[in-house]
């Protein structure tokens, strides 16, 4: 098979088992190519990430060219060629004849031709004029026009306009230093994130337990707790682990680490990755809604809730297609219910912090009010009611927010 035939059946391949199938994004790209040269490897990236963001434009564009249903096979070879056509520098022809021999390499040799006129008719009008006002503003930002009328009733066209586009782009790799030389650019207002330009030269650090992969929004939110050596922390819906081992790094492995999450594999799994760098963590499974322990028993918590996740949209654009108008009224009732059950768990004099990786209103100036909370000192990010928003139009970074409350 040809490099770029391969690369656009690895593409649809992948594309079928996110939009179809509801695999992660950025788990299936990554296994779906680790056998693949870099170059490819960006490339099927590139293409995938492309037609999750504008699938609705691109879809658009597909009906508009045919008459008949489309096979499921045949309409990702078409997402793939159109992202290719309507969103990257893609050499015309190469286009066109790789995605007719993609046909062939994915059993459905009789659509070629359908294929090739779909794809050259796509190069010769383009993509259909958006319609105007809201509906075709959210479409040329790859959102759902509740979520972009969201965004703008809570922060602006201008601002909402600004999340969705960062979101758009590629995503930087961020990692956290553990040990060792600073690896990279180092993130204003984060002690020990870093930004990555190229991850190949340093996976021997992240394999060696020098550095953690880790966007910065994230190393923000364990460094927020303030942890002190000796304190007793507890670490609601923890799993997959990654700020439970920042928080016994931060206290060098000398306080006690209660990690709680309502999932037994997920924590099993946790458990696993903790343990080979971290100390003094102890795994439990629990409910956040109803956790295991007894009031003022804790020095610091930690609540980074369970949420839409529409902060990470840049790693995982799918997020998009799956929730729908409600999801985050939904999320925020969850996410309040969790937070009354964990303030009564700290000590007087101890701190709480709340986060999450998303943006809406309902999962974060709403949650926390009310409570007292504020934006932790020194976290970069724009202020908000009780709390403060990292963001990709902001920080540069995933769109996380923090917000801290001290007894």
């Amino acid at each position: 098979m040809k490099r770029g035939v391969e690369a656009r059946v690895v593409a649809a391949t992948l594309l079928q088992r996110i939009i179809n199938e509801g695999a992660y994004s950025n788990v299936v790209i990554r296994t779906g190519t680790e056998d693949m040269e870099r170059r490819d490897a960006l490339f099927v990236q590139l293409l995938v990430y492309t037609a999750i963001r504008y699938l609705r434009r691109i879809d658009r564009t597909i009906d508009q060219r045919v008459s008949r249903e489309v096979d499921t096979v045949v309409r990702d070879i078409l997402r793939i060629g159109v992202a290719e056509v309507l969103f990257t520098d893609g050499e015309p022809h190469a286009v066109v004849d790789s995605a007719v021999e993609a046909t062939r390499a994915l059993d459905v040799p009789r659509a070629s031709g359908f294929v090739n006129g779909v794809l050259r008719a796509v190069q010769r009008k383009g993509e259909p004029p958006l319609p105007d006002g809201p509906s075709g503003e959210a479409l040329r930002l790859g959102a759902p026009q509740w979520l972009y009328l969201d965004l703008v009733s809570a922060y602006g066209v201008d601002t909402a306009t600004a999340f969705l586009e960062s979101s758009n782009l590629p995503t930087r790799i961020g990692v956290r230093r553990r040990s060792g030389e600073p690896p990279g650019r180092p993130v204003r207002g984060i002690d020990d994130a870093f930004v990555l330009d190229d991850i190949a030269a340093h996976r021997g650090a992240i394999a060696d337990g020098e550095l953690v992969i880790s966007d910065p929004s994230s190393t923000a939110v364990a460094a927020a707790l303030e942890p002190k050596p000796g304190d007793r922390i507890l670490d609601l819906a923890a799993a997959p682990g990654g700020k439970t081992l920042h928080l016994s790094d931060l206290v060098s492995g000398k306080g006690r680490i209660v990690a709680m999450d309502r999932h037994e594999r997920r924590a099993g799994i946790a458990r696993q990755r903790t343990q080979r760098w971290g100390t003094g963590i102890e795994w439990v499974v629990g409910d956040a809604v109803a956790p295991p322990f007894a009031e003022a028993t804790f020095d610091r918590v930690l609540l980074d809730a369970p949420c839409t996740g529409l902060g990470t949209l840049r790693r995982r654009p799918e997020i998009r297609h799956r929730i729908e108008d409600g999801s985050a009224a939904r999320a925020g009732r969850l996410q309040r219910r969790m937070l009354e059950a964990a303030l009564p768990l700290l000590r007087e004099g101890g701190r709480l912090v709340y986060s999450v990786c998303t943006v809406t209103p309902e999962e974060t100036t709403e949650v926390v009010k009310g409570t007292g909370s504020r934006a932790p000192a020194g976290v970069p990010g724009a202020a908000l009611a009780g709390g403060v928003l990292l963001a990709p139009h902001i920080t540069g970074s995933d769109g996380m927010f923090v917000a801290v409350i001290d007894r």
